[in-house]
């Protein structure tokens, strides 16, 4: 597997109230740059293993492109990852979520590749990852916005 960035950040709002949100993959193109839209492909409930959906999002290189992500693994108040269906990236989304000492919540928001494709490693991975890590950058900081903003 390829690290393409991690970004961490602090929210002022609960563990509870971040994850519920986060897991909510509909939610993703409310704060994530270049997601045009994410839908339900399946009925299970959101944060189940095996939850599937259809993301579209702008490509740099081929532009608006849908992507199959399906959940892998969700541990409540804990983590979250996906993985995409998406050559020859094949990108995983890993999630965790904490709880500060002031009832906050740090969440890391990660991407990686899991390309096991030499040619894909040495050419595609470090464009990716300078991609990613701004859009990673900036998504980070959307989400703590809202929901901060939305805080009653």
């Amino acid at each position: 597997m390829a690290i393409l960035t991690e970004n961490k950040i602090e929210i002022n709002r609960s563990i509870n109230e971040v994850y519920d949100f986060v897991i909510n993959m509909e939610n993703f193109g409310k704060w994530f740059p270049e997601v045009i839209k994410i839908e339900s492909q399946n009925n299970l409930e959101h944060g189940v293993v095996g939850k599937k959906y259809i993301e579209t999002v702008k490509d740099p290189f081929k532009g608006e492109v849908q992507i199959v992500i399906e959940v892998k693994k969700a541990e409540q108040n804990t983590s979250f990852i996906t993985e995409g269906e998406y050559a020859p990236l094949l990108p995983k989304m890993i999630l965790h979520f904490s709880e500060t000492v002031h009832g906050g919540t740090a969440f890391t928001w990660a991407m990686e590749s899991r390309t096991k494709n030499t040619f894909v490693k040495i050419l595609l991975i470090p464009v990716a990852k300078l991609v990613m890590k701004k859009r990673a950058k900036i998504g980070v900081m959307n989400l703590k916005k809202i929901l901060e903003k939305t805080r009653k």
